[in-house]
């Protein structure tokens, strides 16, 4: 990189292009937090979605893989890696999961919720912010402020942001790159401004932008490299891949780092090539690489910076979403090409192809070789295929319609803004311009629309939330349209506000006649019902009407001609007051509803402790657990959940299976009787008693000279059974931390189908279940009572009981053999 000052002189900026200080991007990044975070943690994960993309996140810190994602006893293979990445990185970040969390963790603490939606609303942060600088750079502060209100307060954004699911990523990183599209083609050959100074004299290095870029992107790229090789030199089993001998690692590798260093030596001067102080084979690689990098002109311009971003912004949304953003960014950036005349500046590299599409691949393909390293054609099966190909021509899951079938989603996702689409939409056209950068971001914002809408209207597979990636754009045209009302260049704005009234109370009937729709935004099934009946009894509708009523006198306000700024005010108060009502008093309402945790919680809360369950591979495991330098220890402290029924002086087993290495036979199975002596706060210790202890006394001592077993060992807390009836809703997981479909098969408690054959199988063994214990069910409400007649034992019938019914949706209950 150019270590020259002058060349990185300030030059003043094109026409048009504003100048944005970094202090008001940061405030507009903390109002923007500060709307999305608060009260995140208040109410369960939304199921299936979130809790299933928790549980494969929980599942990469509880086998320490980051590369393959799992789920259950089998491979995750439709979405890509970015959520989970995010969301296992923020369990760590806060001190959740550690492993995959301790018996009961998931349900003990609202900090695992937080953990799992912290990244996303970060995400939505990054297109708020990115969609404010876009404008306000491009159209003025006035109208990225109003953009920044309306998106901010529409609700289909919010909540979505609001939710530990996909979507956020692709729009987030959609927002941000369309930003960075958009600016690019006006900044010209604006010069880099060095952001600061290191060395002094001739080694005086100006720190700007591209160093920023460079360690950011360039580190975290290094970081991926690095890890692909220690991963796949611990795991090098493959899936009949053929690498020639090659280690699979640095086959992953390789590219990445020689497509960082491609990237990078463009703007390394020349003389490095030359440098006597390099050894001779080093400046030969360097030359050679230096000649391949010669295809590239060096960084100098903030253009070429920002085009980097948008191609990095473009690979994240790849990572977490597929390939959506791709076609949607795909079709603006050509509409702008191609509308605007734009071929010249294509044909002469100003759009940073070769560097973009190098940049482009080093963060998305990694992943999806190493997954292709170890699932091999199944992986391509499923997430090509099932999951992208099949999605998009085909249909599968969800719904089917054609352009209409997401009209009603902008209505009611959009709420109060919905009803101002069609004059914004259309002011928009009138006013487009391509003469200025304000309307070139008119005619961004107007093609995005379009765009998106038509994109996610020819997908076969239809979910409600398939059209958010549109409503940026949408809630952009809004702000632009309430900016000539503001400036009184508007025209018919008291028609507007009227149609736009009258459109607002049909969204405000439909939605109080079918309360759930803003949680069907991101659910996946839309036939569970709204918590009506008794003994829930939930209504909503006085405030869905108070807002509607709301929305609508601002609107009737704005329509008089010498109000508008005032009725400005009273609809941004309106559209405020609708996204803190729906963050902050439907979500906890509804999400209670949608998420088992409250009911898997009082199971952790009620259930009795009856000790620990250790599953040694080889006595060399037992040796390393219970070995003192003296002998063999006495005491063992476990994690768990710590329920209100256990205290000192309690009697619990510690039960210790040893097994051969290879799994093949049983060594050891002991039943060691032993004592509570201490209940912490997440912890339990039991003293065994002395004479129970001299049985591991031989089995460490031959520990000690055995070699370790590759295979981990089994630690599980031998408690009350909880047992997921023809349920399969991914919360049973995740919020048990897959407890229910453990290595143990006395803890292998997942039964969906519903024939209940392997269900009275399992009750029927004493081995697995013992009399004298209590069984806890989780099952969907509905199915509840059907439970008891196909009980097993007179006993079972006789103490079944309803334990928890906080949500409309799922029931837990319990029962004694």
């Amino acid at each position: 990189m150019s270590s020259d000052p002058a060349a990185l002189a300030p030059a003043t900026p094109p026409t048009g292009l504003r100048r944005i200080a970094g202090a008001e991007l940061v405030l507009v990044a903390l109002l923007a937090l500060a709307a999305l975070l608060p009260g995140v943690w208040r109410y369960s994960l939304v199921d299936p979605w979130e809790t299933h993309y928790g549980e494969v996140a929980r599942r990469m810190l509880q086998d320490d893989d980051w590369v393959h994602t799992d789920w259950q006893n089998e491979g995750f293979r439709s979405k890509p890696v970015l959520t989970f990445w995010l969301m296992a990185a923020s369990m760590k970040a806060l001190d959740v999961a550690d492993d995959g969390g301790y018996s009961g963790e998931m349900t003990e603490s609202s900090t695992v919720v937080l953990a799992i939606r912290l990244p996303f609303v970060l995400f939505g942060v990054l297109g708020l912010v990115a969609g404010w600088w876009m404008l306000a750079r491009m159209a003025g502060r006035r109208v990225a402020y109003l953009a920044l209100l309306v998106l901010g307060t529409t609700p289909f954004y919010v909540l979505v942001a609001r939710q530990g699911i996909t979507d956020m990523t692709l729009v987030g990183s959609m927002i941000g790159a369309i930003a960075m599209f958009a600016v690019a083609n006006e900044a010209g050959d604006e010069r880099l401004r060095p952001l600061a100074f290191l060395g002094r004299g001739r080694w005086r290095v100006a720190l700007d932008h591209r160093h920023v870029f460079a360690a950011i992107v360039g580190g975290l790229l290094l970081y991926e490299a690095i890890y692909y090789v220690q991963y796949f030199a611990q795991s090098p089993k493959l899936a009949g891949i053929r690498l020639g001998g090659m280690h699979p690692g640095w086959a992953i590798a390789t590219p990445m780092l020689l497509g960082l260093v491609l990237l990078l030596l463009a703007d390394v001067p020349a003389a490095l090539a030359e440098a006597r102080w390099l050894p001779r084979g080093a400046r030969n690689v360097v030359g050679a690489l230096a000649s391949a990098a010669s295809l590239l002109s060096p960084t100098r311009t903030s253009r070429q910076v920002y085009m980097l971003w948008f191609y990095t912004f473009l690979g994240i949304s790849v990572l977490g979403k597929g390939l959506p953003a791709l076609g949607i960014v795909g079709i603006v950036c050509f509409f702008y090409v191609l509308l605007l005349n734009r071929w010249a500046d294509l044909v002469r590299g100003r759009y940073e192809l070769v560097r973009g599409v190098i940049l482009l691949l080093l963060i998305a393909v990694p992943w999806h070789v190493a997954m292709w390293f170890k699932d091999g054609r199944r992986f391509l099966q499923e997430y090509f295929i099932t999951h992208l190909w099949n999605r998009a021509a085909v249909g599968v899951h969800g719904e089917r319609g054609t352009f209409d079938f997401y009209m009603s989603q902008v209505g009611y996702g959009m709420h109060l803004w919905a009803a101002l689409v069609p004059a914004a939409l259309a002011a928009l056209v009138l006013r487009m311009r391509t003469d200025t950068a304000e309307g070139r971001a008119r005619f961004v914002v107007g093609t995005w629309a379009i765009t998106s809408v038509a994109f996610f209207s020819l997908v076969q597979t239809k979910f409600h939330h398939y059209i958010l990636p549109a409503i940026p754009a949408l809630a952009m045209a809004v702000a632009f349209w309430l900016d000539d009302v503001v400036a009184g260049r508007a025209r018919h704005v008291g028609i507007a506000a009227l149609v736009g009234a009258g459109l607002l109370l049909l969204i405000t009937n439909d939605m109080m006649g079918e309360e759930k729709q803003w949680i069907e935004m991101f659910v996946y099934r839309y036939d569970r019902p709204w918590p009506k009946a008794e003994p829930w009894a939930v209504d909503v509708t006085d405030g869905i009407l108070g807002l509607g009523l709301l929305g609508t006198g601002a609107l009737v306000v704005l329509a008089i001609p010498r109000l508008r700024r005032l009725g400005v005010v009273l609809v941004a108060v309106a559209g405020l007051s609708t996204a803190m009502w729906a963050m902050h008093v439907y979500m906890p309402i509804a999400g209670t509803h949608w998420g088992m945790r409250d009911a898997v919680r009082e199971y952790y809360e009620r259930r009795e402790i009856h000790g620990v369950r250790l599953v040694y591979y080889g006595a060399r495991q037992v040796a390393d657990d219970w070995g003192t330098d003296g002998g063999v220890r006495e005491t063992w402290t476990f994690e768990t959940f710590v329920p209100d029924n256990v205290h000192e002086g309690q009697p619990v087993t510690v039960r210790i299976t040893v097994k051969s290495g290879d799994d093949k036979r049983t060594d050891h199975d002991l039943r060691l009787p032993a004592t509570i002596v201490r209940v912490g706060e997440s912890a339990i210790t039991a003293k065994v008693d002395a004479r129970a202890v001299g049985k591991l006394g031989s089995i460490v001592a031959a520990g000690r000279k055995e070699r370790r077993s590759p295979r981990k060992p089994i630690r599980a807390v031998e408690g009350d059974r909880l047992i997921a009836w023809q349920l399969y809703w991914r919360g049973e997981n995740f919020w048990s931390g897959d407890e229910i479909f453990a290595r143990l098969p006395e803890m292998q408690t997942a039964f969906k189908d519903t024939d209940n054959v392997k269900f009275l199988k399992y009750l029927n063994d004493r081995e697995l279940c013992p009399e004298g214990r209590r069984y806890w069910i989780i099952t969907e409400a509905g199915r509840a009572s059907n439970l008891k007649a196909i009980l097993p034992t007179q006993r079972a019938k006789d103490t079944y009981q309803i334990e928890n019914t906080v949500s409309n949706k799922f029931t837990l209950a319990s029962f004694w053999l």
